[in-house]
C-alpha cells in the first residue's frame, strides 16, 4: 500500500509499518462490509495506486519496497516508463518507472463518517461534539471524565483522540508515546479526469487522487503549524512546496486554481498502530494510528474487544505499549 512510506528513509523504520499492511487489508474488507450493511455510499473505489520514480536510485527503492510488501501478501509490480505512462498519460516525461499496487483505493471520509455517526446514534450512542476533555479520574471501579459540556461516568474508556491522546493519558499519569504532527492538504478546482488512480512519489512528499466531482486532492505529509490556540493551521511555504512537486509530477495541474487548503493533526509514532490497555488501568484502552481512516474500522472493532474482554487478535498483540 502506498501509505506505508514516502521515500527511501522509510526503510529505517519500515518493519513496524510493514507489519501494518496485513491489517490494512482486513480493515478495507470491513469498510466494504460497512458500506453494504449501512446501505450507504462511501465513494469507495479500488482503482489501484502508483508510486512513481525519476531515477535509478528511486527505482531501486521501489524494487526493494515491492519485495518487502510481497512478504505480507501485498501484490505490487514495478513497471517501466512506457507502462506507467500508459496507466497515467498526464505524467511528466521525467517519470521513468513506478510501482503499481492494484489493490490500492480511496474512500471519501465525509459521507463515510456521517453514515457511521448516523448508525451509531441509531444504535443508541450519544455523540457530544465540541466537548473538550479537561480531566479523567478513577472513581472506584469506574472513571469520571470531565468535559467542557459536563461530566461523564463510565466503566470503560477508550482514548482515540489522535494527536491529543497523549494529553488525555496524562490525566491518569501515563506518558503515551504519541505526538501530534500537524499536516495539510490542498484541493484544486474540478477538472476532467486526469488521475485514474492514487498517485505518490518514491522520494518526494506527494500523494494525489481525484474525487468523483473532479477536484484533485494533493497531500504528502507536508508540515502545517500549530497555532496559539493549539489547533493546526496551514503554512504558505508548505502549500508552495506541495504544489511544486505536484505540478512537476503531473504538469497538467499547472493551469488549475487552488480552491481550498486545510490543516489537521496527524500523529507521530513509529509507523505502526498503538492498541493497548493503560498500565494500571485495564479498562482504559488507547487506540491510535497514523493511518487513521484506512485502519479505522479495524481499530474500532479491536479497541472495543480489548476494553470489553482484555484480549486482542493475535496479529495485533505486537502493537501494544510494551514495544516502547
Amino acid at each position: 500500500m502506498l501509505s506505508w512510506d514516502f521515500g527511501a528513509k522509510a526503510f529505517a523504520g519500515g518493519s513496524a509499518a510493514l507489519r501494518t499492511l496485513a491489517l490494512q487489508k482486513r480493515s478495507i474488507a470491513l469498510w466494504e462490509a460497512l458500506e453494504t450493511r449501512l446501505n450507504a455510499d462511501f465513494e469507495m473505489q479500488v482503482t489501484g495506486g502508483l508510486m512513481v520514480a525519476e531515477n535509478p536510485a528511486q527505482i531501486d527503492f521501489l524494487t526493494r519496497k515491492a519485495a518487502a510488501e510481497a512478504t505480507v501478501g501485498i501484490q505490487t509490480e514495478v513497471l517501466d516508463q512506457a507502462a506507467v505512462h500508459a496507466l497515467v498519460p498526464h505524467l511528466s516525461p521525467d517519470i521513468v518507472a513506478g510501482a503499481w499496487c492494484p489493490g490500492e483505493g480511496k474512500i471519501n471520509p465525509l459521507p463515510a463518517t456521517l453514515a457511521l455517526a448516523r448508525a451509531a446514534r441509531d444504535a443508541g450512542a450519544a455523540i457530544e461534539t465540541l466537548a473538550r476533555v479537561t480531566g479523567i479520574a478513577a472513581e472506584g471501579t469506574s472513571y469520571r471524565v470531565e468535559t467542557s459540556r459536563g461530566a461523564i461516568t463510565a466503566a470503560r474508556v477508550i482514548i482515540a483522540a489522535g494527536g491529543w491522546s497523549a494529553a488525555l493519558g496524562q490525566h491518569l499519569g501515563i506518558d503515551l508515546p504519541i505526538r501530534g504532527a500537524p499536516l495539510q492538504m490542498l484541493v484544486t478546482e474540478p477538472v476532467a479526469p486526469i488521475l485514474p488512480c492514487l498517485l505518490a512519489h518514491a522520494d518526494r512528499h506527494l500523494t494525489m487522487k481525484q474525487t468523483a466531482n473532479g477536484t484533485v486532492l494533493i497531500g504528502g505529509a507536508w508540515t502545517a503549524e500549530t497555532a496559539a490556540s493549539g489547533q493546526p493551521q496551514v503554512l504558505p511555504d508548505s502549500i508552495e512546496g506541495n504544489l511544486w512537486v505536484a505540478r512537476r509530477t503531473v504538469p497538467a495541474l499547472a493551469g488549475l486554481s487552488l480552491v481550498r487548503s486545510w490543516a489537521a493533526m496527524n500523529i507521530d509514532i513509529d509507523g505502526a498502530p498503538l492498541l493497548s490497555a493503560l498500565p494500571g488501568h485495564p479498562h482504559v484502552v488507547v487506540a491510535a494510528t497514523a493511518n487513521g481512516f484506512t485502519l479505522g474500522p479495524l481499530m474500532g472493532q479491536e479497541a472495543a474487544t480489548l476494553v470489553l474482554t482484555g484480549r486482542t487478535a493475535p496479529d495485533l498483540a505486537a502493537f501494544n505499549l510494551d514495544r516502547f
